[in-house]
């Protein structure tokens, strides 16, 4: 039913959580997964801008060695995540984005044509009742596939047996 699942991942608690849903779909029919993490533009900039002692080619020089930095970081953390997914049978891609992280999740969706989304919601938020954070809202009101979302109140993940 679900051959192909993307897998959204910001290495947080609840993203390793809806891994195990992930791992566990082989049995529902998944022969592949797509995992992709998102450098936020906004994360990206903070970090990047700003550095009054540096200018000209220096800052753009410094910025993207940054970049570069977050990057190899976020592949080396997917690296692990692909082992997981592969120990269970199942074929993975890994990919890194750079843009707002719930268009970038529904793009990939879409070009990808999978048939579910299976992401984590820590929900930043820490007003009582907010169930799910504001990219895995958006990603629930705009994608065109189906999205399973594993909160931190789910005991043990989504797919308990």
């Amino acid at each position: 039913m679900f051959r192909k699942i993307l897998f959204p991942t910001d290495f947080s608690d609840c993203s390793y959580k809806a891994l195990e849903c992930v791992r566990k779909m082989r049995d529902a029919g998944t022969e592949e997964v797509v995992v992709i993490t998102v450098l936020d533009d906004r994360d990206v900039d903070l970090v990047t801008t700003g550095i009054g002692w540096l200018v000209g080619d220096r800052m753009v020089e410094y910025d993207a060695k940054i970049e570069k930095r977050m990057r190899e970081n976020a592949r080396e953390k997917l690296e692990g995540i692909a082992r997981v997914i592969g120990d269970a049978g199942l074929r993975v891609r890994t990919e890194v984005a750079k843009g707002l992280p719930s268009m970038e999740i529904c793009a990939m969706a879409k070009r990808e044509g999978v048939s579910l989304i299976v992401m984590g919601s820590h929900g930043r938020s820490n007003l009582a009742g907010v169930v799910v954070g504001s990219v895995s809202e958006d990603v629930l009101r705009k994608a065109n596939v189906p999205v399973l979302i594993v909160t931190r109140e789910m005991p043990g993940g989504c797919c308990e047996t």
